[in-house]
């Protein structure tokens, strides 16, 4: 019986390793936003920002709004890398939308109205890579309300330039191309990483499975070296034939005893309670042990509680009968202690915390 509360730790091992529904893979973990790589792209981004603003000043009208035009996209960059779980927040959604809608402005209002603009509308191959970022955050729709802001913007200013609309509406054909591109790409992205997501729960439950089966085999074999160690001299006593001596029926009744108590009581069966009955039992007393739970509570100091007043009623049992009973789960009471003795009954009750309730 000394194996038994090894046998318990097994199943308590095998029921950790139950499968859990893993965290949803995102796109930000698939791409690895937040790595350093991510970081040094964004450097390299922001350093081109700041290189096509500075060669284009000499064409612009007030270069300042282009400077800052070039911070805040800068900023929303850095912004829109940071670790987070999908979908992006709201708030910060909303700042970059801002960063789209005020940059466009900034460096629209400040082109030439003729000419070749070449690098001087960098604002909108930079919008557009920090609208792609948002689609694969999950903001598609949002990021789609920041490309029509922008369309909006550069159209308005090609009429105001005396460029035409369509002119302005050109200069974007790439760049909602591109934010296409990202929609689809997202959507991809999404399904493979749902793909993943499952592939890891149905690993996770496959390993749990394995931990049970596993715990299952140690249990037989664990359950089936007790049963040799106590019955088979027993048996090969028997075999043998007698005479029997008083002892010797007495140690058959005790060891077929405890092989009922461990399986009718198991989850009772650790060792200082396994040795109290059987000294109980010695004594002449009456012992029953049932296990209607199936397992003791997961708190370690309601073990000891439970065991402790386990090991005193037996150890106090002279003679009579003592029934040790785990309740069914869903009861208020955990375990029941009966003994009696003549016309004494006592009855204690252990809740889940393995103190006596009234």
């Amino acid at each position: 019986m000394a194996q038994v509360s090894a046998v318990q730790a097994t199943d308590e091992t095998a029921r950790a390793a139950a499968p859990r529904k893993p965290p949803e893979a995102d796109v930000s973990a698939l791409l690895y936003l937040g790595s350093p790589a991510a970081r040094i792209l964004v450097a390299i981004f922001v350093a081109s920002n700041a290189a096509f603003t500075v060669a284009t000043a000499d064409v612009l009208r007030a270069p300042w709004q282009s400077y800052l035009a070039m911070v805040l996209v800068s900023g929303a960059s850095v912004l829109l890398v940071r670790r987070h779980p999908d979908p992006f927040p709201l708030r910060d959604t909303a700042a970059i939308l801002a960063v789209v809608t005020v940059s466009t402005i900034l460096v629209a209002t400040n082109l030439p109205g003729d000419g070749e603009l070449g690098r001087a509308t960098w604002h909108l191959g930079s919008n557009t890579w920090l609208l792609f970022i948002l689609t694969l955050r999950r903001r598609a729709l949002l990021a789609w309300l920041g490309m029509a802001l922008m369309t909006a913007i550069t159209v308005a200013w090609g009429v105001e330039s005396g460029r035409g609309a369509i002119t302005g509406a050109l200069m974007l054909d790439t760049h909602i191309g591109i934010l296409l591109v990202a929609t689809l790409f997202a959507s991809t992205l999404r399904a493979t990483a749902r793909r993943i997501a499952s592939f890891e729960r149905r690993q996770l439950g496959a390993s749990a499975q394995q931990a049970r089966n596993a715990a299952a085999e140690e249990i037989r074999r664990t359950r089936a070296a007790e049963l040799a160690r106590a019955a088979v001299p027993q048996l090969e006593r028997i075999a043998g034939g007698g005479p029997f001596t008083s002892d010797e029926r007495e140690s058959f009744i005790i060891t077929e005893a405890a092989l009922r108590d461990s399986v009718r009581g198991r989850s009772l069966m650790v060792p200082g309670v396994a040795e109290a009955a059987a000294a109980a039992r010695s004594r002449g007393a009456s012992i029953t042990i049932l296990d209607d739970r199936g397992a003791l509570p997961p708190d370690g100091e309601a073990v000891e509680r439970i065991t402790a007043a386990c090991i005193g009623a037996l150890s106090a049992a002279e003679r009579g009968r003592v029934t040790l009973r785990l309740v069914p789960v869903g009861r208020e009471a955990v375990l029941t202690i009966v003994a009696v003795d003549g016309d004494r009954v006592s009855r204690v009750t252990l809740g889940p915390d393995g103190r006596e309730t009234d």
